[in-house]
């Protein structure tokens, strides 16, 4: 009868047979998942590991590679596709492969010893993927509070966009209340119906301000709906409301239009993105003495209608070229860095789209309107 050192030698003499039968019995759980020599490989190191009693398991880089493999466990699971559970099974396995290629020679003193091994190894196992599940938790835990509080963020700086876009048409509205009591009671009707226009272009700019937020927030309700409207009709209402701040800033404001030309468009939205190209570029030459211009232009191509609305104020800084219409990006000093993103989404809503240019003379915003052209 042998003793277990006899016993040993003749299982590492075997070892051909350990690891095919274990090949065989992973693959039948398994089929094709890995190709032969990657499985042989991974038999051999494994095989290797449970049968060198010699060397006591603790000496073994368990804990940052298996079986031998030098991948550690994290890589092996992510980049190898190695899922968990086959790594549990493939443990199994080798209990199984011990019993039955063994079973005939194998003792089991020896028995107790390899299974030993295997047991340490599904303890490491078992310790590395609970580490690496702790660590991902936090890691999403620390994602979702960040994400928490950006959004506070965003709804405090859209709450303070709107503020600030609504308050000034409000006050407005609150003082023409006033006047309009007093010439009721005066009987001065032609005079209170002027004040009447006044507040009803107030309410028309919160209510472009409104469409504006709601176009950002890509949210369905309250999507208005398209009409063909000519742009001469867009850009009178507008200048209308603007008239006052160009005369109060000394601006010349001049506008060509080629032709009655139409467009396809949401009134109101095109209404807001022109108002907020306007009001940017009354801003921008608020740094000039004198020599305000802007220009407003209206043309077309085969493809496109066009609106271009020019200023020869500062240049816009080469560093917001690539970011200008992305949100809360501005340059000024009390903006909230929403209308140009507001701009954009509108635009691109209306199959259109934006783009700008700037130099020291002029700096110009086009907006472009794709044409509805039959495929005829």
């Amino acid at each position: 009868m042998m003793d277990n050192r006899d016993v040993l030698t003749h299982v590492r003499i075997n070892r051909a047979a350990y690891i095919t039968y274990w090949i065989q019995a992973f693959n039948e759980r398994f089929p094709n998942r890995y190709d032969e020599s990657y499985m042989y490989s991974m038999g051999e190191k494994g095989f290797g590991y449970i049968t060198d009693l010699e060397t006591a398991v603790e000496a073994y880089p368990l804990h940052n590679n298996l079986l031998g493999n030098c991948i550690p466990l994290e890589q092996l699971v992510e980049q190898e596709g190695v899922e968990t559970g086959m790594l549990f099974l493939a443990a199994q396995l080798w209990r199984q492969t011990l019993l039955e290629v063994g079973e005939s020679t194998l003792t089991l003193t020896l028995f107790k010893q390899m299974n030993a091994r295997i047991d340490y190894f599904e303890t490491v196992m078992c310790q590395n993927y609970w580490n690496q599940s702790i660590s991902q938790m936090k890691d999403n835990a620390s994602a979702i509070t960040k994400h928490h509080d950006d959004r506070i963020s965003l709804v405090g700086k859209m709450a303070a966009s709107m503020a600030h876009e609504i308050r000034n048409p409000m006050t407005s509205i609150k003082g023409f209340l006033k006047l309009l009591r007093s010439t009721i009671t005066s009987n001065n009707y032609e005079r209170a119906e002027a004040y009447l226009d006044f507040i009803d272009d107030e309410c028309d700019h919160i209510l472009m301000q409104v469409t504006g937020f709601l176009s950002f927030s890509k949210k369905p309700i309250m999507d208005e709906a398209k009409d063909l409207i000519s742009a001469k009709q867009v850009l009178d209402h507008i200048l209308s409301l603007l008239n006052p701040r160009l005369i109060n800033e000394n601006v010349d404001l001049t506008l060509t239009i080629s032709a009655n030309l139409m467009l396809n468009v949401q009134k109101m939205a095109i209404q807001q993105v022109l108002s907020n190209l306007l009001n940017n570029g009354i801003d921008a030459l608020s740094k000039l003495k004198s020599d305000k211009k802007i220009h407003i232009a209206v043309m077309e191509d085969n493809f496109h209608t066009y609106i271009r609305v020019s200023n020869n104020g500062p240049s816009i800084p080469s560093k917001m070229n690539d970011v200008i219409f992305n949100p809360f990006v501005t340059d000024k000093e009390n903006g909230t860095g929403l209308g140009l993103a507001i701009c954009k989404q509108i635009m691109l809503k209306n199959d259109g789209d934006i783009s700008f240019t700037s130099n020291e003379k002029e700096t110009s915003f086009l907006l472009a309107f794709r044409k509805n052209i039959d495929s005829d």
